[in-house]
């Protein structure tokens, strides 16, 4: 389906100056919301975004909510701020805020190793099964490196992909260095229940969305499906844009990234974090353990800065700390199927800001530039081009993958042939974390069935194939034993390095 977006109409839309350059005018509060709204539209058009929802808080109060393009392109149906869209990790701060009432409740300690609570919890490492903590689990420095592959587009259930934890091998040491990690994050889940007797869900629902009055968000995809007002998600695919899907099983691992909100609700969110838990006059959590929240523990890697405007980074509980043009700012990112979202809070300015999209096809780019020029209106500071900064490290991006791609293809040994007979390749092979890789032969080569998705393997040299598809990125090599047997295929997978898998 070629792109059809309302917004394309408003490419001629001028353009408000930026009030705060003209001199001795003082711009109301309706002109700023116009002049954001212009921009808006503006680069939705540049970027290619079907739709995208924002709302803003300032001074303690909402400042505005707004919604711009297609919720559906096939439909041609109009997003608005009830619109409900996927917010992917941004829902890690729920988390975060759901274990600090917890120990609110004194039912946990920060840093009591989580195995005392949990013993049925393992992890490779023994060192790290005994000491890891809550506070360790919320801030990615427990040695893990993502394997996200284990949950996505998988069938699995949270217990089992927490039982299994124990089967993936840590990357680096306790403590050694910032990792993302999703499945941390479920541990953190699990730990809710565990010490709730309720699910993650419901404790949620109980302790969070109904005291802050979130009425139309949802934390599953059946209950989003229900709503007569949701978002599809979109990516692009040979030059048009198609629909990405909701088939990540992202709700298995709830707790890390499946919370789905608008922008109505996510206003009293922002409100909540920015007014020290209290909402309508009542302490969701208490203030002291939201700064627990927001307290940097870890150093995001790498540290570099590329641009003076903007701080180093660290990691809190849920958050990530830094500094834009001289103010502290905590920020998240959330990204599922096609969908990009980002939470904005600066504490000592009172300003929060949320926006969220249907596409993969800026990734962050288009979020990062409209956050970043409500950052400079509301806080009266002459405002950065960051469009043309972003487009161009787009292209730079673009320009480093193609070389780093055309470098790869350049060390493949042409016309080095497989060691046995293709048939000898196939079989099923199995993990105890990941699962089944089910390869057959096909009149092309082979193919991989995975997680109930199946691609073509395309092969590079000798006992080496590169995956293809949803498997793009992933390495797959076959060693022959001491027996002249194939009995295994070491998988490499992006962010969690070589993984074992058994012929069954």
């Amino acid at each position: 389906m070629k792109i059809k977006l309302l917004i394309f109409a408003l490419l001629f839309i001028t353009i408000t100056p930026n009030f705060a350059q003209k001199r001795g005018y003082v711009p109301t509060q309706a002109d700023t919301i116009n002049n954001i709204n212009s921009f808006v539209l503006s680069m939705m058009a540049e970027w290619k975004i079907p739709a995208t929802s924002i709302t803003i808080v300032k001074d303690g109060k909402p400042y505005c909510s707004s919604a711009h393009g297609v919720k559906n392109m096939v439909k041609n149906l109009p997003a608005t701020t009830n619109t409900l869209f996927p917010i992917g990790s941004c829902s890690k701060s729920f988390t975060a805020v759901a274990l600090g009432i917890l120990v609110d409740e004194a039912k946990l300690d920060w840093n009591k190793p989580i195995k005392e609570y949990m013993p049925d919890f393992q992890l490779f490492d023994e060192v790290a099964t005994n000491t890891i903590s809550a506070r360790d689990i919320l801030s990615h420095r427990t040695g893990l490196p993502r394997h996200d592959f284990v949950w996505l587009f998988n069938n699995n259930d949270r217990e089992s992909i927490f039982k299994n934890m124990k089967y993936l091998k840590p990357s680096k040491t306790l403590y050694a260095q910032y990792q993302y990690n999703n499945l941390m994050y479920n541990v953190a889940g699990v730990l809710v229940e565990r010490l709730s007797g309720k699910t993650w869900e419901n404790f949620v629902r109980e302790k969070i969305l109904i005291p802050l009055e979130m009425k139309s968000t949802v934390l599953t995809y059946p209950e989003m499906f229900k709503s007569s007002d949701y978002a599809m998600s979109y990516k692009m695919e040979k030059e048009q844009m198609i629909e990405a899907g909701f088939g990540s099983n992202v709700d298995a691992i709830g707790s890390a990234g499946s919370v789905k909100s608008n922008a109505v609700d996510m206003t009293n969110w922002l409100l909540m974090q920015i007014q020290n838990g209290k909402f309508n006059g009542k302490q969701i959590i208490s203030e002291k353990n939201l700064k627990e929240n927001h307290t940097p523990l870890q150093v995001v890697y790498p540290t570099e800065a590329k641009y003076p405007e903007l701080g180093f980074s660290s990691y809190g509980m849920g958050w990530n700390m830094n500094v834009y043009r001289g103010n502290q700012r905590r920020q998240h990112n959330g990204s599922i199927e096609g969908f990009r979202s980002q939470m904005t809070v600066f504490p000592n300015n009172n300003l929060g800001i949320f926006i969220t999209t249907n596409t993969n096809v800026a990734d962050y780019n288009f979020a990062n530039i409209i956050t970043n020029y409500i950052s400079d209106n509301l806080l009266n500071i002459n405002p950065i081009d960051w469009n043309s900064r972003l487009q161009k490290d787009r292209d730079e991006a673009k320009f480093e993958e193609e070389k780093k791609k055309k470098e790869h293809n350049s060390s493949r040994k042409m016309g080095a042939m497989m060691s046995h007979p293709i048939d000898y390749y196939a079989g099923v092979y199995e993990h105890p974390a990941y699962g089944t890789l089910q390869i057959f032969k096909t009149d092309r080569g082979l193919r991989v069935i995975f997680h109930n998705k199946q691609t073509e393997l395309i092969h590079f040299h000798y006992d080496f194939f590169e995956g293809n598809d949803f498997l793009e990125g992933v390495t797959f090599n076959f060693p022959t034993n001491l027996k002249g047997d194939i009995d295994k295929v070491m998988a490499t997978f992006p962010n969690a390095g070589e993984v074992e898998f058994r012929r069954k």
